[in-house]
């Protein structure tokens, strides 16, 4: 697994696959990544991007322990915090929109760290989330 230091390449990326996704599959809550500074977060976590190298046998195995994690997620989502919502669907619209090949087998992943250890780390930016609801016939008729 390695960090991402093209940052906003990275959220752009992440952006347009996400752009794949149907608003239906997204329960018409679309959710975006937004680079942001650290010191303009107040949340004592953030969400940062991982690269898993899934031509390689450990990058496999990690992708298929996501996949179970955000199953799990979708079955459980009352037990979680908004933040851990947040990666959990975002993780799996990128698992369900993209390919290895889309992402040249350099596949992001979403995780929630905490924005101290980046702050330690010397890491001035960090990814952060929008929510922008949609209109649709199904969420009209709920």
């Amino acid at each position: 697994m390695q960090s991402d230091h093209n940052s906003s390449a990275t959220s752009q990326a992440i952006n347009e696959a996400l752009r794949r996704y149907s608003d239906k599959d997204w329960s018409y809550s679309r959710i975006t990544v937004q680079l942001r500074p650290l010191s303009q977060m107040q949340s004592p976590y953030v969400l940062w991007i991982d690269r898993i190298d899934t031509s390689q046998k450990a990058g496999k195995t990690e992708l298929a322990r996501l996949s179970r994690e955000v199953s799990w997620g979708c079955r459980h989502g009352d037990e979680l915090g908004i933040l851990e919502l947040v990666s959990l669907r975002i993780n799996k619209a990128l698992i369900e929109s993209t390919s290895e090949d889309y992402w040249n087998f350099k596949r992001p992943i979403v995780r929630i760290v905490k924005r101290q250890e980046l702050e330690m780390k010397g890491v001035a930016e960090a990814f952060w989330y929008e929510v922008v609801e949609v209109g649709g016939e199904d969420f009209d008729n709920r």
